[in-house]
């Protein structure tokens, strides 16, 4: 009767072991998302990185992704990179949580207008013409603003 009862006990033990290892999750979540009205950015590569390389990487798919790593310790500082758009997000990862990240569309058309004012003023100056500072300034603004009102339409 005793060793019937220490088996059924170890049995038991032993079928825990699985509801308490998915109860310790050690996996860290960073969702993100683009406006819906934002073409051109599925199929592009989002990157989850820390200082010893790439933690996980993923295809943007209907205007979202989903990033997930292993945390072993309390936290992990990584970035999340999104190279089409040259965003980069400092987040701090810890176990068992979900980072929500939502992309705008200021920011997405600010991003894309500078790349495009920095593409251009390397082309300039490589043909010696220059302009001040404030003048791209006022051409990158303006330009955002421009790329707004289109996708509005």
């Amino acid at each position: 009767m005793r060793n019937t009862i220490l088996l059924l006990a170890l049995i038991a033990l032993i079928g825990l072991i699985p509801w308490m290892v998915s109860r310790n999750s050690h996996t860290a979540t960073v969702s993100g998302s683009f406006p819906d009205e934002l073409t051109g950015v599925d199929y592009s590569w989002v990157y989850l990185r820390d200082e010893q390389g790439v933690l996980d990487s993923c295809v943007v798919s209907e205007n979202r992704f989903k990033l997930q790593t292993e945390v072993a310790q309390r936290q992990l500082a990584a970035t999340v990179e999104i190279p089409c758009c040259s965003l980069t997000q400092h987040v701090t990862l810890r176990p068992d949580h979900e980072i929500a990240l939502r992309v705008s569309l200021d920011e997405y058309y600010r991003k894309k207008a500078e790349m495009t004012a920095i593409e251009t003023m390397a082309r300039l100056d490589k043909n010696g013409i220059s302009l001040p500072d404030s003048t791209w300034r006022m051409l990158r603004d303006s330009l955002v603003q421009a790329l707004i009102e289109l996708q509005h339409e």
